[in-house]
Formats: C-alpha cells, sequence, structure tokens
C-alpha cells in the first residue's frame, strides 16, 4: 500500500460509524448473569448498579469470579435488583436464581449460610463498592460487543452459539451487515447515542479491546459447555472480541436508539 493508499484508508476509519443499541445488560452480582433491561444510566463510574454485589470467599477473604477454579458455578446463577437503582442511593436487594430451580433474597437471614451450602465453601454476598478491597471493575467501567464481531465468528465456526450472553456486555451494536472487528479501529472515539425528549444521552469514549477469558466457554443458561468459542476467538482475533470504554458524559442510553461512533 503506498503513502496515498495509507492515508485514504486512516480517514476512511475515522468516519463516522452509524449503529443501533439492540441489546443492554446489567449485572448486580459480579460473576452471575444478569438483566436485559429497556435503558441503562451511566454515572462517571460506569453503569449505575453494575457489579453492585459480589461473592466473596470467606476464607481467603477475596472477590472471586466464575472463571476461578472451584466457583464454575457462579455463572449459571442469575441475579436481578429488586427495587429501583439510583446513582448515590443505597442499593436495593437482589435475587439470585438458580438453573434448578427455587431462589434466594439478599436479605434473606440465611442467604450467606445457602450460597455456602450451595459452593460447599463458606461463601459470603458482600456490596462492591470499588474500594481498594472490593474492586468493581478490573479494566473498564463498561463493555460493549458489535453484531458485526458475533458474524466474523460464526461465520468462522458456524456450529458455535457466539450468544451475546457468553461476552457478557452492557451494550450490544448492530452495525447491519458489516462483519469483521470493527471495534478495534475505534480507541480514543467516542460512542454518541440518540437522546429523547428531556433525557440526557450518555456519551463513552472506547479504551482498549477486550480480552476473552475461559468465562466464554461455560455452560450458563441454554448455552453449552464450548472450548471451540475461546480457541476460535483466539486463533483468528488473538483472543480479542468487543471493547471496553469509559464514560465521558453521564445519561442514559436506551435499546433500539441510534448511536453514532465519531472522531
Amino acid at each position: 500500500m503506498n503513502e496515498q493508499s495509507r492515508i485514504a484508508a486512516a480517514e476512511a476509519a475515522r468516519e463516522p460509524v452509524k449503529a443501533q443499541i439492540v441489546g443492554l445488560w446489567r449485572y448486580p452480582v459480579a460473576s452471575l448473569r444478569g438483566e436485559a433491561l429497556e435503558e441503562l444510566s451511566f454515572g462517571a463510574a460506569g453503569v449505575i448498579g453494575d457489579r453492585g454485589y459480589a461473592i466473596l470467599d470467606a476464607d481467603k477473604g477475596v472477590l472471586v469470579g466464575s472463571s476461578r477454579p472451584g466457583w464454575d458455578a457462579l455463572i449459571t446463577w442469575t441475579a436481578r435488583y429488586l427495587g429501583l437503582v439510583a446513582e448515590g442511593a443505597p442499593l436495593p436487594p437482589v435475587e439470585i436464581s438458580f438453573p434448578e430451580g427455587g431462589s434466594l433474597r439478599s436479605d434473606d437471614p440465611n442467604c450467606n449460610a445457602e450460597l455456602s451450602a450451595r459452593l460447599g465453601k463458606p461463601a459470603r454476598l458482600v456490596c462492591n463498592d470499588g474500594s481498594a478491597a472490593a474492586p468493581r471493575y478490573a479494566l473498564a467501567p463498561c463493555h460493549f460487543l458489535t453484531t458485526a464481531s458475533l458474524a466474523a465468528f460464526r461465520e468462522i465456526y458456524p456450529e458455535g452459539a457466539f450468544d451475546p450472553a457468553r461476552f457478557r456486555p452492557n451494550m450490544l451494536l448492530d452495525c447491519g451487515a458489516a462483519k469483521g472487528f470493527l471495534e478495534q479501529d475505534w480507541h480514543g472515539r467516542h460512542l454518541l447515542a440518540a437522546g429523547s425528549l428531556g433525557v440526557a444521552p450518555a456519551e463513552l469514549t472506547v479504551t482498549e479491546d477486550c480480552v476473552r477469558c475461559a468465562m466464554t466457554v461455560r455452560a450458563q443458561g441454554d448455552l453449552p459447555k464450548d472450548p471451540r468459542i475461546l480457541h476460535t476467538v483466539n486463533q483468528f482475533n488473538r483472543t480479542l472480541c468487543g471493547g471496553y470504554a469509559a464514560v465521558s458524559q453521564p445519561g442514559r442510553m436506551k435499546r433500539g436508539a441510534a448511536l453514532t461512533v465519531a472522531a
């Protein structure tokens, strides 16, 4: 490619990209399955209420996730808030549902005892306050995924269920008929959601690519265990799928709204 072609390609890559927000998720308890919502509110630190709770290994005094050996069951549980989540207000209780049936409320006096019994080791549900002892996010406050990346992986491995649930995004962007890893060209660009009357839209800034881990292959819900999911992502895109972003302007995003990826 000559210099003129390189300049043209670089300019094309900075052109605004039009997309639509087709999925929004919040995860009340870190590493558990979350709740699909019609609208998300973003504060300066990320999605309000996201990973508001976490599971603590009571023996070691550390927060745990499903990617840790011995804690695989967490990704099969589902959590939802039982009340309104508002910035600066105490978190409402959560309800945890189990794949075999039944549920458990966080305000149940026997909550920690039942969690420990189910996990076979001492565990506690704790508030994930974002302190040094309980960091809410390991890398970035928001995680997004594009339909273009999922389509590219499905084309490579059509038997695989490349469902957004495996990748746990806060936001899924529909890029139309596009296939490919578009978001890897978006570093430093802004995700601008269309607002509605009286509602300030959120603005995010893309910070880095998302490196996938073993959680993507775990069985959860109707999705079977499938090691080839991660193998495909690793082999054909250096273990990258999706991107991370920081909140540059607090506000809201609605499912179905248009979104522009701007320079």
